[in-house]
């Protein structure tokens, strides 16, 4: 598990994207004010992808993974050797060697309270289906999709007078508070499990 380093040493974290990279903007923000400890190492993208403009407006590494996408990720992967994977709109399910290899050192963010509306457009879902309640859900990834161990989740009430495109903006703000907070929870190793639950140590209001 994450969360032992040597005095001065900070962790390093390899983002995965596809799309928007609002997330990994996010992660890169607080990387710099003091709220995440790491070093994001390096952007790793499997398309052409707005991700890619953002990484360069902050300055920071990137590389778009070759085909096939699997055999390039795995291969940068072990050339980085990142402490923490962090999936930010990775918009590919992970091969299960990839997933066993790092288990327990990848996390992604999913819009919506699992395991109620997994997969793509969950705002979208959400709203149409007219719940009352959605939210995130920040967790480890396993070899299903978004299966995984749930490490976090924030409900977020649905206002009888917002749009969806509101919804998705309400969505996003919790998406860039909460992520990087979670992400250096796991690098501390403040957490457990008992089974498939994740026992964090401090609360996260």
């Amino acid at each position: 598990m994450c969360g032992v380093f040597q005095r001065g040493v900070l962790p390093r974290l390899v983002v995965l994207a596809s799309g928007n990279g609002s997330n990994f903007e996010a992660i890169v923000k607080a990387s710099r004010n003091g709220v995440l400890k790491a070093e994001i190492q390096e952007l790793l993208v499997d398309r052409e992808c707005f991700a890619i403009e953002r990484a360069k407006k902050l300055k920071v590494r990137w590389k778009k993974l070759e085909r096939p996408w699997q055999e390039s990720l795995s291969e940068r992967l072990e050339e980085l050797r990142p402490d923490l994977i962090v999936l930010a709109g990775f918009m590919r399910i992970l091969p299960p060697e990839i997933v066993r290899r790092w288990q327990w050192k990848i996390v992604n963010i999913h819009p919506s309270l699992l395991p109620a509306f997994p997969g793509m457009h969950a705002i979208e879902k959400a709203y149409e289906y007219g719940v009352k309640v959605t939210g995130i859900t920040i967790h480890f990834v396993d070899e299903g999709v978004d299966t995984g161990p749930i490490i976090f989740q924030k409900a977020l009430e649905i206002k009888k007078n917002w749009s969806l495109e509101k919804l998705e903006e309400e969505i996003h703000r919790i998406e860039h508070r909460y992520y990087p907070i979670v992400i250096q929870k796991v690098l501390d190793g403040k957490w457990r499990t008992e089974g498939r639950r994740v026992i964090l140590e401090e609360d996260i209001g």
